[in-house]
């Protein structure tokens, strides 16, 4: 089945498993010679899923169709690896399938929706061993999934792309990832040797190890083959062994750590896993986690975990990311208050990254979205997720597609640049899902800027007016420009051009957990507009998606104000407006961004750019001689024409935070303040404000 991507967030605290039952070892093969082999060009072969008693259509299981199913995949006599028959798939629509049929890992015959939930299956211990010949057609691709569920379409355990180039790529929703080669255009083995209890996914090409993994999703019910578009590959000498785990009386098993990633200093709060694969009941135990030095344990009690539940630990504690990447050791002990085991599985590894985040960088993500798209949920989620671990240094956009907060120019320029919806750009790189900002924004943060910039702003009628002042870092050569954005956050609206639709309620395709803790499977499948608000609305862009050609070339220490109109519409909320600035390389990237809110652009003061004047001084025109000097500055700034009714002179930083509360004096000691973008405010005893911007080298 063609993979939907879901965003598959757990808040559950117990993940309940059949109790310990010894189950039985069994193993299959089909090699597919027992049934009748089609031959070109018109004579047709038996439908597998319909003439054999192990293989099932994906309709039928998922559904309920009955024969002739509609998806299912004839049996060829031509192209086999062992004679005289195998199966062969083939894109028939040009976008993928309709062939798409499932082998079950258990021996029952005839498998139908009636009695698919008393099927041994899902494994989720013991080791499973699966096997195929496979030819992919030369220049072509082939696709197969492990299914985790006995319903097929809840959670793909593996997805497995073959390229046409010899690539094969492995993954799943929940972060898994594996890479290996394979002989295009040749037969070739291909098998998998998954030992659930240890979580160890290993794959074999013609019976040579291509490494291993540890699968996210660590358990699997079936083999699912299906066309994706351009496929085109024949199967034979299909076969799989299953040995059940045995079990010792205690054994707590370390059975997972979530991924730790981060930036560098950030704080992270642990989440393992620890499954009872033992026999008997755990009422309680400590797990400790061991990261750069330094350790902290949870101790949990007051269970009655019986034999192969999970139960997931949320530490309270926190550990704070290094930069680099670093080993994060868990290990799990003092079990029902002291007994021991003997088993080997109470330890766990994984490597933690925390990144350098370079000073002044924020990293830009568009979303496109619309109110119409049911999947679209997932974005507005995974939005909200990079605001809660990554506010100050990642600014979202949403561009909404065909719904009353729709920005023709935004949405037009975005569109032809995505796939589909939702889908996304970071720093307008390649276009992905949602769920995988963080992948992209941590790949981008280090990137040193070659400008920041910082905006300035005021309102003239229906028009707001824009400068952004960009203070450069790095050289900056041609064919580089500056686009301004206005985002909105926290927008509602009565009536049903509000609604959202939302296909994950009733959690059909999974949960979907935002971070207040909601669910969006327990919402309705149209979530009407009183339940919605709307964030980071994109309200406007200027000039133009591309954006505005800077008039030049820069060096390190040059300034450039450049400015920007934007009609207001009266229903938009000043107070939750952001006003986000993209310097955008000649590779059409975006090198750097930039967030300021309405209020502290307003505070900085709008530069006219058609004058040398440096600010515009709303508050108090009559002190517009005062001026700041030399600027940029490197450890001394001297204040000209300074009156004698000052009261205070403070300089904030670009987040609107105060580093300096200075002597009331016209020269200031700004040695301590690192490079960058600044705000002098002089405030009079009649509490006038007099803003001024400058820059630190």
């Amino acid at each position: 089945m063609k993979n939907i991507y879901k965003l598959l967030t757990s808040l559950l605290l117990l993940t309940a498993t059949n109790a310990y039952a010894q189950l039985p070892s069994i193993n299959f093969c089909d090699n597919f010679d027992s049934y009748v082999g089609g031959l070109p060009p018109f004579a047709a072969g038996d439908p597998i899923a319909e003439t054999s008693p192990n293989w099932n259509s994906w309709a039928e299981l998922l559904s309920g169709a009955t024969a002739p199913f509609s998806d299912d995949c004839e049996v060829s006599a031509t192209e086999y690896y062992s004679a005289p028959n195998c199966l062969y798939f083939i894109d028939q629509t040009g976008t993928g399938g309709p062939q798409d049929i499932l082998l079950m890992f258990d021996n029952t015959p005839n498998i139908t929706q009636s009695n698919i939930n008393t099927l041994i299956t899902p494994y989720i211990s013991g080791v499973l061993t699966y096997s195929h010949m496979m030819k992919v057609v030369s220049g072509k691709t082939g696709y197969f999934n492990f299914q985790a569920e006995n319903t097929p379409g809840v959670q793909w355990a593996l997805e497995v792309n073959l390229d046409a180039t010899g690539g094969m790529v492995m993954t799943n929703t929940s972060g898994t990832n594996f890479s290996a080669t394979y002989p295009n255009g040749q037969w070739f083995e291909l098998k998998f040797v998954i030992d659930l209890s240890m979580n160890n996914w290993e794959v074999f090409v013609d019976n040579v190890s291509q490494g291993s993994f540890a699968n996210t999703i660590n358990q699997i019910s079936s083999i699912d083959l299906y066309t994706n578009a351009n496929s085109e590959f024949w199967i034979d000498d299909v076969c799989y062994d299953y040995q059940p785990a045995i079990l010792d009386p205690l054994n707590a098993q370390l059975a997972g750590i979530d991924a730790i990633a981060g930036l560098a200093g950030q704080q992270r709060e642990p989440i393992v896993d620890i499954r009872n694969f033992g026999q008997n009941p755990i009422t309680s135990f400590d797990v400790t986690v061991d990261y750069n030095g330094s350790q902290v344990t949870e101790n949990v009690t007051g269970l009655n975990l019986t034999s192969l539940q999970t139960y997931q630990v949320n530490f309270s504690n926190q550990i704070t990311l290094a930069t680099g990447t670093l080993p994060v050791t868990a290990f799990v002990h003092n079990i029902n208050g002291g007994m021991t085991q003997n088993t080997n599985d109470d330890t766990l590894s994984i490597a933690a990254t925390g990144t350098y985040a370079a000073p002044g960088k924020i990293v830009v993500g568009e979303e496109g979205t619309g109110t119409w798209c049911g999947w679209c949920p997932r974005g507005s989620v995974a939005m909200n997720w990079m605001d809660e671990k990554y506010y100050g240094y990642w600014q979202g956009i949403a561009v909404h597609n065909g719904d009353v907060m729709t920005d023709t120019d935004y949405d037009v320029g975005l569109g032809g640049l995505i796939s589909g919806y939702p889908s996304g750009l970071v720093d307008r790189g390649s276009d992905i899902d949602p769920a995988d900002f963080e992948i992209d924004f941590l790949q981008r943060i280090g990137l040193t800027p070659k400008a920041t910039m910082v905006a300035g702003a005021y309102i003239d009628g229906n028009t707001m007016k824009v400068s952004l002042t960009m203070s450069v870092n790095q050289t900056i050569g041609a064919n580089h420009k500056l686009a301004c954005v206005l985002v909105e956050d926290s927008v509602t609206g009565t009536g049903p051009n509000y609604y959202q639709a939302n296909y994950y309620s009733g959690g059909a395709n999974g949960s979907l957990v935002d971070v207040d803790g909601t669910d969006w499977k327990n919402k309705p499948s149209n979530v009407p507009d009183y339940m919605m608000v709307y964030r980071h609305v994109a309200r406007g862009i200027a000039p133009n998606f591309n954006g505005q050609i800077l008039p030049q070339m820069y060096q390190t220490g040059d300034t450039e104000t450049i400015c920007f109109e934007f009609n207001i519409d009266p229903s938009w909320d000043l107070n939750q407006m952001h006003i986000v600035g993209m310097l955008i390389d000649n590779t059409g990237r975006v090198n750097n961004g930039s967030s300021q809110s309405y209020a502290e652009a307003l505070s900085f003061g709008w530069v006219d750019c058609s004058s040398s004047t440096e600010a515009i001084n709303l508050e108090g025109p009559e002190h517009n001689n005062i001026q700041a000097y030399p600027n940029p500055a490197n450890n001394t700034l001297y204040i000209d024409n300074l009156p004698e009714d000052i009261n205070s002179i403070k300089i904030f930083n670009i987040e609107g935070k105060l580093v300096l509360d200075a002597a009331i004096n016209n020269i200031l000691d700004i040695s301590k303040l690192k490079e960058g973008l600044y705000q002098l405010k002089i405030t009079t005893k009649d509490n006038l404000e007099i803003n001024r911007k400058i820059v630190k080298n």
